[in-house]
């Protein structure tokens, strides 16, 4: 609707709805919540309203959208130290006083307790992380639990890094595993590793670099239903190893398009940088090029030109 009332200045309501295949009442509602947006001001244009200068306007919204993400890191890093308090007092009396989850350190013990899991797992195995760029021990070490799975023929999904498509031999293997009844997909970053066995208990890895140093391993049905509703969302949004990259928005890449969301969503460079896997010379690379190419003077400014030319859309900033 905003764009619509840009492009077309002094647009009546009607003609608006007439536009956007909508009704008068949802245009003037709509129109209500692009004034609380702060993108339409009072004017004496047809519809009564009067749209903010896009670049003006998007910049205000995303600034304040950051500004309410800045609030919600504090309270986030608030919980945080919470949570390590608790779990530092739980540590005090003894780890066996919380059941049905295992704290397991060292490769070695993780990799057991996935295998023995593998070896219970009957319906689903679900998994998510990157296949490329490991250690040659993670690799040997996931090798028992992949013929565990093709063994008893357990049905198995993987979301991985879209950054595997640029490694033959991780996309080999991935494909070889697709072939044996395995289904794979890549996202551009990945919030959490996590493995998830029929739903009812999950590994989370602990990782140092491309390494795996420890894991918590947890069969609470809370934790594990979250988890399991976490991998369904990634599962929708992310694209099937078998099909091409889709065409960019924007004449943006895959790469460019993500690291524009990340930010818009309050992510540092050093944070966006962890969740694609991806050195943080990379990701201020990719701001210096996309600075330029918008001629933007400022992140914020550079959100709001990445939303005006459909780089990026609007839900991507929630």
């Amino acid at each position: 609707m905003y764009i619509a009332m840009v492009d077309r200045p002094g647009a009546k309501v009607s003609e608006l709805a007439e536009y956007l295949e909508e009704t008068e009442e949802t245009v003037r509602e709509g129109l209500e919540r692009l004034s609380a947006l702060l993108l339409v001001v009072p004017g004496d244009s047809a519809s009564g309203w009067r749209p903010v200068d896009p670049e003006v306007g998007l910049a205000a919204m995303l600034a304040r959208q950051q500004d309410e993400l800045a609030r919600h890191r504090l309270q986030v890093e608030g919980s945080r130290l919470e949570v390590t308090r608790l779990l530092s007092e739980r540590g005090r009396r003894g780890r066996a006083s919380v059941p049905d989850v295992e704290w397991l350190a060292g490769a070695d013990a993780v990799w057991q307790r996935i295998t023995s899991l593998a070896e219970e797992c009957a319906n689903e195995w679900l998994t998510v992380g990157p296949a490329e760029r490991l250690d040659a021990a993670v690799l040997d070490a996931g090798r028992p639990v992949d013929e565990v799975l093709r063994r008893r023929g357990t049905p198995a999904r993987s979301i991985v890094l879209e950054s595997v498509r640029n490694d033959p031999g991780a996309t080999e293997r991935l494909r070889r595993a697709e072939e044996c009844g395995g289904a794979v997909r890549t996202l551009p970053s990945l919030p959490v590793w996590m493995i998830l066995s029929d739903r009812r208990h999950v590994v989370v890895p602990v990782v140092g670099g491309h390494s795996v140093v420890g894991a918590m391993a947890c069969g609470v049905e809370s934790v594990t239903e979250a988890f399991a509703t976490l991998f369904a969302r990634l599962w929708k949004e992310a694209l099937p190893l078998a099909e091409a990259r889709p065409r960019t928005r924007g004449n943006l890449s895959l790469q460019e398009q993500h690291v524009l969301r990340l930010w818009a969503q309050g992510l540092t460079d050093a944070a966006a940088a962890r969740r694609m896997d991806v050195s943080l010379r990379t990701v201020r690379r990719l701001s210096e090029k996309l600075t330029d190419r918008f001629g933007a003077q400022s992140r914020f400014q550079l959100g709001a030109l990445a939303l005006a030319s459909g780089g990026i859309r609007a839900e991507d900033v929630a």
